[in-house]
């Protein structure tokens, strides 16, 4: 394959096949799911607290988190889903849309990268199909994080810079501006890491390139974009929290990369690998059939060399870092679609009849869980998956794989290389597609998924002083919006603020200072505490109440998550 010829042959079926379904199986995975999962906490239920009360604070310069300012991030992924809020309502579906749009976009950009590269729409078009359909990205692109607007406006970044390398005059001043702007609303979302993965995957290349003049002067036009879009906030949020950036840069960049043990998420240096070969499932399947068909390909191509940066280099960079989560290494995922598409179909327009047998395991697994759904306990408390006893999702799981396992056998069965890949994206597809409305909520503590939990306390809670630990502060404020809720035993994430704000000391309640609020409540004024570990926790309310002479609090306790009240009598009956 050359830089702009594929050696398969074009087929305009499979081409307008495959435009068609790009759209469909964006709406399908990213869209129609978003409202039908539980938030997850404590990272969706963070990242709804925030902006939620920035839209009822009217503060959105400085992020705050129970009213303690939070400096963990810049403003503009919270401001994204603010205005989804104030679209659709404060709601799990508008908490969701700003990832699962910019997921979207991610793969507009990757389809505009291969459309320039090869001139053709169908690779364009299957290489997004493929991103959509790998693991970590279906995942991530449906949940409330960061790291999927993140990811899209890096690969923004990356791909316009390269644009602009590629184009003269007027236009490559304008993908060079577009690269900055992109960078700089990256850093908006996360961070100095916008500035960081562009800079270590297209230098490496450029110098692989030998582009030396390149490399000395292009960067200076996205630089100065990149600093205006940054430079309206970063001038407000310092005038109004002058203590932001020190926070921002130290502790939550150079501490986090470089401080060992004592970072947050410390993990092995080889943390990563197994998490991006189980990210690009079920695409790692097919990596031995993908390395022969990217060997064919041209290295000298610069964008098979940028490819290569832009997935290994990050890898790598990640791996040295001290601290670690399996979000980080999402970025690396856009250019990994595009060499798994290009190297199957490169492959299979040498091998056409080359049999994967994956229907082998789809059918009789599809077909199990068809035959032991009517045999599934209904009741979560001996063992059902779900707490509606909702057993038909097994059923649907089955026929969606036994629906993978026919369009597997079907595609094996084309000649055609490319609408062999494309054959083989619907199948994960729709797996992912339906995913959502099956998470086995029966199986989970609820602390892992509180919202249903929580909600038929919300009249009590509005009455009560409410106290939570850090685990669950997240859930507590966006389940009881309107509760005066404070942070008790440990305040976690929010330390920092805590011990630094004076005006944040009354919003954390130590152990020792909890026994006053204890004595203290009333039927009119409840003390209500959510912890979850209910064991230790219960115990040491017990001996409170022993050693204060006080009434026996009332507990209300269920899979790993207690809440207690005072006086007793102030917890209504069960829901």
């Amino acid at each position: 394959m050359n830089s702009t010829a594929p050696n398969s042959p074009r087929s305009r079926p499979t081409e307008r096949l495959a435009l068609l379904l790009v759209p469909i199986l964006f709406i399908g995975i990213f869209i129609l799911p978003l409202g039908l999962r539980p938030l997850v906490g404590p990272d969706e239920t963070r990242y709804a607290a925030i902006p939620a009360e920035m839209i009822e604070t009217g503060e959105w310069v400085v992020p705050h988190l129970l009213g303690v300012r939070y400096f963990e991030k810049p403003v503009l992924g919270y401001w994204m889903t603010a205005v989804s809020f104030l679209g659709f309502g404060e709601n799990a579906f508008a908490l969701r849309v700003p990832p699962a749009l910019l997921t979207g976009f991610s793969a507009c950009v990757l389809m505009l990268f291969v459309r320039r590269w090869t001139r053709r729409w169908d690779l364009a078009a299957i290489a997004a199909m493929v991103f959509m359909t790998t693991l970590e990205v279906a995942i991530l692109g449906t949940t409330a994080t960061l790291d999927a607007p993140f990811t899209g406006l890096v690969t923004a970044s990356i791909v316009c810079f390269f644009l602009g390398w590629r184009a003269t005059g007027p236009p490559r001043l304008g993908w060079l501006v577009a690269s900055g702007v992109a960078c700089g609303c990256a850093f908006m979302v996360k961070g100095f890491l916008a500035v960081a993965i562009p800079g270590i995957v297209l230098a490496p290349w450029l110098l692989w390139q030998r582009e030396w003049r390149s490399l000395l002067t292009l960067p200076f036009i996205p630089g100065i974009a990149a600093i205006l879009v940054v430079l309206p906030w970063g001038l407000a949020v310092h005038e109004s929290a002058p203590e932001f950036w020190h926070y921002f840069f130290w502790v939550e960049h150079i501490n986090r990369y470089t401080g060992g043990a004592n970072a947050q998420h410390p993990q092995p240096w080889w943390f990563f690998v197994p998490i991006f070969l189980v990210g690009l499932f079920p695409w790692i399947l097919t990596l031995p059939f993908v390395i022969l068909g990217v060997r064919r390909l041209r290295i000298e191509s610069p964008e098979v060399r940028l490819l290569l940066c832009w997935t290994f280099i990050p890898l790598a960079f990640f791996s040295f870092s001290s601290g670690k989560l399996p979000t980080y290494i999402l970025p690396c995922f856009a250019p990994a679609a595009i060499l798994i598409t290009l190297g199957l179909v490169e492959f299979f327009s040498t091998a056409p009849g080359k049999r994967t047998y994956g229907e082998w395991l789809l059918f009789p697994l599809g077909i199990l869980l068809v035959a032991i759904t009517p045999f599934m306990p209904l009741d979560p408390s001996i063992g059902s998956a779900w707490n509606d006893g909702g057993e038909w999702r097994l059923a649907v799981l089955g026929a969606a794989l036994v629906f993978w396992g026919f369009f597997d056998l079907r595609s094996q069965r084309t000649p055609s290389p490319t609408r062999r890949v494309l054959l083989g994206t619907i199948g994960p597809a729709l797996i992912f597609a339906i995913s959502p409305s099956c998470l086995p909520t029966g199986w989970m503590k609820i602390s892992k998924a509180p919202m249903a939990w929580l909600a038929p306390y919300s009249p009590l809670t509005e009455k009560s002083l409410v106290m939570v630990d850090a685990s669950l502060m997240h859930a507590a404020r966006w389940a009881w919006p309107d509760a005066e809720i404070r942070l008790f035993s440990s305040s976690g994430e929010l330390s920092w603020g805590v011990r630094n704000f004076d005006e944040h000391g009354e919003w954390f309640v130590e152990n020792s200072e909890f026994p006053p609020f204890a004595e203290a409540a009333t039927l009119e004024r409840p003390l209500v505490v959510l912890t979850d570990d209910p064991e230790v926790q219960r115990a040491w309310f017990d001996q409170l109440a022993d050693r204060r002479n006080l009434a026996a609090p009332s507990y209300r306790v269920d899979r790993g998550i207690l809440l207690t009240v005072w006086p007793p009598e102030a917890l209504p009956p069960a829901p």
